[in-house]
């Protein structure tokens, strides 16, 4: 019994010594595809999931598949906020699923290290959140749009939920680009829009301070939708 634990304890410790042995540049190319989610190198939140990434992989907490599957879904995410630009359909099915799969993986990582990169990557999306200090101010419509993204990713809605926050986006997105038609109408659609985001935010499973700031931002939508752009 002492010798098989003697044993088990020194194919740790090769496990240890292998893993501190990875080569500089392979460390690097596991670490630095999660740039994507910074707006650039002094992200302290992005700092912090990259150092606490590279100290799972040499706790032997995350594998290098596990490691390759986060940086396939981060890529996934980073093109689908690129193609977020004014006029593009609102896509949060995408982004969604990409970050629903970095939670599972998250999910399978080691106890001792997964509590700790769970938090990192959602001070990474929060922060990715934040406008730049000289920022003009959101409309009113652009703040519903950035505040449903952020409810979305890091909450656990279901993807029929996250569809249904999308098709009324992009509904009030086409109200705003109409140009005449009948003002009754449009008001009864814009009130469609809303009632149908407040019940999905009223029986989804949302932050409690992400749902609140989405009803808000309803309550503040003037009749022309406000612009969603996020």
């Amino acid at each position: 019994m002492i010798h098989q634990f003697e044993n088990q304890q020194e194919k740790a410790e090769t496990m240890r010594k292998a893993l501190k042995q990875i080569p500089l540049q392979l460390t690097l190319a596991m670490i630095l595809p999660f740039a994507v989610f910074a707006q650039d190198t002094t992200n302290p939140a992005m700092e912090k999931f990259q150092q606490d990434l590279k100290t799972a992989v040499l706790n032997g907490s995350v594998t290098i598949p596990q490691v390759k599957q986060l940086q396939s879904d981060a890529e996934t995410l980073k093109a689908a906020r690129s193609e977020q630009t004014p006029g593009a359909p609102v896509d949060l099915l995408t982004p969604w699923r990409a970050v629903s799969n970095m939670k599972k993986t998250m999910a399978t990582v080691d106890a001792k290290d997964r509590d700790t990169l769970r938090q990192d990557l959602e001070a990474v999306i929060a922060n990715k959140q934040q406008p730049a200090s000289s920022a003009a101010p959101p409309s009113a419509g652009q703040k519903l749009g950035k505040d449903i993204f952020k409810a979305v990713m890091m909450g656990d809605p279901t993807e029929a939920q996250v569809q249904q926050l999308q098709d009324s986006l992009n509904g009030l997105e086409a109200m705003k680009g109409e140009q005449g038609g009948r003002p009754l109408e449009k008001l009864k659609a814009l009130n469609s829009s809303k009632s149908q985001i407040e019940s999905v935010m009223n029986a989804g499973q949302f932050r409690p301070q992400d749902r609140q700031a989405v009803l808000d931002d309803l309550n503040n939508l003037g009749p022309q939708g406000g612009g969603m752009r996020r």
